[in-house]
């Protein structure tokens, strides 16, 4: 029992930083990054909303997004709903 407790544990763990969440951007964006590093590590954004800089949407699993402000480098990073309102700021 003790054995399928600590399988399951790190089964969640994993889980929880999963591509494609929240948890994953939490724990793996960091405002040094440069694009191609974005790319490398989250994929091909789903859109580019920006006008004068480039704001990077990634669509998530909850159907939120992480929106991405960048210029020559991440000006800000923000979990939006689908409505476009801020949930989370992560940079």
């Amino acid at each position: 029992m003790i054995i399928t407790v600590a399988i399951n544990g790190c089964f969640k763990q994993t889980n929880k930083t999963e591509k494609g969440t929240y948890e994953y951007f939490k724990a793996h964006l960091r405002a040094d990054m440069e694009f191609a590093q974005n790319k490398a590590k989250f994929g091909e954004p789903a859109s580019d909303k920006g006008s004068g800089i480039h704001i990077y949407v990634y669509t998530l699993k909850d159907s939120t997004a992480i929106w991405i402000g960048y210029t020559d480098r991440i000006l800000y990073a923000r979990q939006m709903d689908s409505n476009a309102q801020l949930l989370e700021v992560l940079i």
